[in-house]
């Protein structure tokens, strides 16, 4: 009886997680060209908050660290206050930057307290703060940046079974600050999304 009594009552499945992703760039930039591997790497903690006496569904809030590598021919003119840019042929120029993420989930799996292999579904939206950022042209030195807006959001969902989970997260916003401009005074308007795997690991 008090086996049975101990399998009834919630339990939570707090997790520490690892992704890997592919970045698209989409954008409203005219000759823009994503070249190279732009990439995504994530890690965090998530704090699990069951809604049922099963444990089945649930609420996730969590925090950790995510780097991004995106590759264009998007190229730097001039920086600081005045930031602008300009397309410039071929050439595989890279932006580099770190981000605290808070994760907010609701979280659906099909698991038990005694079953660690299931299939599950997480959704939400996540906070991002995003720092250290840097530029480096294709041709020249890595320099310190100050144009990828400091605060964004995106929605997620990851989709598996078991150790592999399938991973998309897509920003609400543009990652450039509003006053970021573009050749003939446009604004650049460029959004993310990631496309990967997640492991979770419990």
């Amino acid at each position: 009886m008090a086996q049975q009594d101990s399998l009834s009552t919630k339990y939570r499945e707090d997790q520490f997680y690892v992704s890997f992703g592919l970045q698209l760039q989409q954008e409203n930039i005219n000759g823009f060209k994503q070249n190279g591997f732009s990439n995504n790497f994530q890690f965090g903690f998530v704090r699990d908050i069951p809604l049922n006496a099963k444990g089945r569904t649930a609420v996730g809030l969590g925090v950790g660290y995510a780097y991004n590598r995106l590759i264009s021919n998007l190229y730097l003119d001039s920086e600081g206050e005045n930031s602008s840019f300009s397309i410039k042929g071929n050439d595989e120029n890279r932006q580099t930057y770190s981000s605290l993420v808070i994760p907010l989930s609701l979280r659906f799996r099909t698991s038990t307290p005694d079953r660690t292999d299931f299939w599950r579904f997480y959704g939400g939206l996540q906070y991002i703060l995003n720092f250290a950022e840097y530029y480096k042209p294709f041709y020249g030195k890595s320099i310190q940046s100050d144009f990828i807006r400091k605060n964004n959001a995106a929605v997620f969902l990851s989709l598996g079974y078991n150790t592999w989970n399938l991973f998309f997260e897509y920003d609400l916003k543009s990652i450039y600050k509003s006053d970021v401009k573009f050749s003939e005074d446009r604004h650049p308007h460029l959004q993310t999304i990631k496309l990967g795997l997640i492991f979770y690991i419990l």
